[in-house]
């Protein structure tokens, strides 16, 4: 099985977002949001009760997921 490619944040990525949602930011500002969020995906990936949430893998599966933590 093959590893997925990890995702990596930007300055650059978070300001072409934000700027396509009309909404500018302060100077050094993308840095540190792009910093918060890298952190935030690498501690999804290194989560090993995400790997196993089936929903994560195929959107549809999302209800029948509740429906097994109930």
């Amino acid at each position: 099985m093959q590893k997925p490619m990890q995702k990596q944040w930007s300055a650059e990525a978070i300001e072409t977002a934000l700027a396509a949602q009309g909404i500018a930011l302060a100077p050094g500002r993308a840095e540190r949001i792009a910093r918060a969020q890298q952190a935030l995906l690498e501690a999804a990936a290194a989560d090993p009760l995400r790997a196993a949430l089936a929903f994560d893998a195929n959107p549809a599966l999302y209800p029948s997921a509740l429906d097994r933590c109930k």
